[in-house]
């Protein structure tokens, strides 16, 4: 640089300009609403879907779930010639049948039916249909299953009609 050539000019520091402080406008309370009502009508569509379904009990199973396990659990005593399992298990007229037979009468059918290869084996449950009721009347289910008696090759369809009592499933016929 020459005695005659100013120096050259210092970097400055220059404050950041503050934003625009735009004035407060009270928002209109239709979007809270509206998103509330919102909210509400999914939760209250996810309670129906599951009241619809079958819903749960206190231990988490469905009802779906509790029927096939009525269903196990009478072709189990059923099978294994548990008079009082099906007596527990069942309702309507099949309770009345296990209910009014004697232990011996029982014993001579059951051999006779294990003898012939009439007791079904229960390959799946396939549907259920579940009809709600209001009191005093009963729940009461359908529940169609691929079965095969001892001496069938081939399985088939069946129904079994189940009732709620007491919070239990029971095999009504």
């Amino acid at each position: 640089m020459s005695p005659s050539t100013p120096p050259p000019a210092r970097p400055q520091y220059i404050p950041p300009r503050e934003p625009a402080r735009e004035p407060r406008t009270r928002r209109p309370m239709g979007r809270w609403v509206a998103a509330l009502v919102i909210a509400a009508l999914v939760v209250g569509g996810v309670v129906a879907f599951a009241l619809l379904r079958g819903g749960t009990t206190a231990t988490g199973a469905s009802d779906e779930d509790r029927i096939r396990t009525a269903i196990d659990d009478f072709t189990t005593a059923l099978r294994d010639g548990d008079l009082v399992g099906l007596r527990a298990g069942t309702c309507g007229p099949l309770a009345s049948f296990y209910g009014g037979i004697s232990d011996e009468d029982f014993a001579a059918t059951h051999d006779a039916a294990v003898a012939s290869g009439s007791i079904p084996e229960i390959l799946s449950v396939d549907t259920i249909q579940i009809t709600p009721a209001e009191a005093p009347d009963v729940t009461t289910a359908i529940a169609q299953v691929t079965a095969r008696g001892g001496n069938e090759t081939a399985p088939s369809p069946r129904t079994f009609d189940l009732a709620l009592e007491d919070e239990t499933w029971k095999v009504c016929a």
